[in-house]
């Protein structure tokens, strides 16, 4: 028989090429960041968006045959995927009626905090319009090769998407989701996790976790099985000098481990955590130690500053 080769036997190449391509794409991170925050009005759900995007570009790049400009290729991807996701929800969009309308001078003059909160009135596809054309400053022309339409069906969007902002302004927002709350076994869990972390005791939190835990450091490795995680994360976060402690708040309506540090005498964002809970065992972890642009929006809506961490992983893999 003969033998063939297994997939380890490229993960290191695969590491250094994926390496390569964070670097590429760092300087467009921020405003990708935004303009998913934007576009799905949740802090969570841009990061989650974010994540998928970059992984379907990386997936995806070495099908493709045409030349690609970076920043178009990666606002595609994401829009396209929110909108699929949109359709999943609310199968039926309603068709675009032919309108005369100029792409240029938009009418409005809001603040990127007003805009935020007043595209949340639109549907998907004139939400991602008004916001490519009017935040981000893409042409007709590349809008509608990243939504997969033509010019003139921007323009309608466009001018739809405008007359709807303009009514917007005059209309409440619909309810905010709902605070998700932990059950009495889950809040244990959190409780007995902080402790250990303000203790820096890795085993008491391999402890608190299922066998087959999945820890998803967001955007840069996933870890499967808990002797995996004791050995790496666990270990390198036990023996990292700086100092650390934790605290649960419901952030943007999740349950978080928010975790601080000092900088310069002052106390500073360090990281994000959270846990997905079942029978009192942590069955996933997510750690948000390298999404900057979440760290900064959290650390405003905290009242201190973020000490930001890069978004990429420096260190030696092991």
């Amino acid at each position: 028989m003969l033998e063939t080769a297994n997939l380890s036997d490229y993960q290191r190449a695969m590491k250094e090429i994926k390496r390569e391509f964070d670097l590429l794409v760092e300087p467009y991170r921020p405003a990708l960041w935004r303009y998913c925050l934007m576009t799905t009005g949740s802090p969570w759900d841009a990061e989650d968006l974010v994540q998928e995007t970059l992984l379907k570009a990386y997936g995806a790049i070495a099908r493709l045959v045409q030349p690609v400009v970076t920043k178009a290729y990666l606002f595609r991807i994401a829009t396209n995927t929110w909108i699929n996701i949109q359709k999943k929800q609310q199968p039926v969009l309603k068709e675009l009626v032919e309108l005369e309308y100029s792409l240029e001078e938009p009418y409005y003059h809001e603040t990127r905090e007003a805009m935020e909160t007043l595209v949340q009135h639109l549907p998907p596809r004139q939400r991602v319009v008004v916001l490519l054309c009017d935040v981000f400053d893409f042409t007709g022309n590349e809008i509608a090769e990243i939504i997969g339409t033509t010019e003139g069906a921007v323009k309608q969007m466009l001018y739809r998407a405008r007359t709807s902002l303009k009514k917007a302004r005059e209309v409440p927002l619909s309810e905010v989701p709902g605070q998700e709350t932990l059950t009495k076994g889950q809040q244990r869990t959190v409780e007995s996790y902080i402790e250990a972390f303000n203790r820096r005791d890795p085993d008491a939190i391999a402890r608190l976790m299922d066998e087959n835990v999945v820890n998803d450091i967001v955007h840069t490795s996933v870890e499967h099985g808990k002797d995996i995680v004791r050995k790496h994360s666990l270990e390198g976060w036990a023996n990292d000098p700086k100092p650390m402690k934790g605290y649960l708040k419901y952030l943007w309506n999740q349950p978080t481990i928010v975790v601080l540090t000092e900088f310069e005498g002052k106390e500073t964002l360090y990281d994000l955590i959270q846990l997905e809970i079942e029978e009192s065992l942590i069955m996933k972890k997510r750690d948000y130690y390298f999404c900057n642009d979440l760290l900064e929006k959290a650390a405003k809506e905290l009242g201190i500053s973020a000490h930001l961490n890069g978004y990429i992983y420096q260190g030696k893999d092991t």
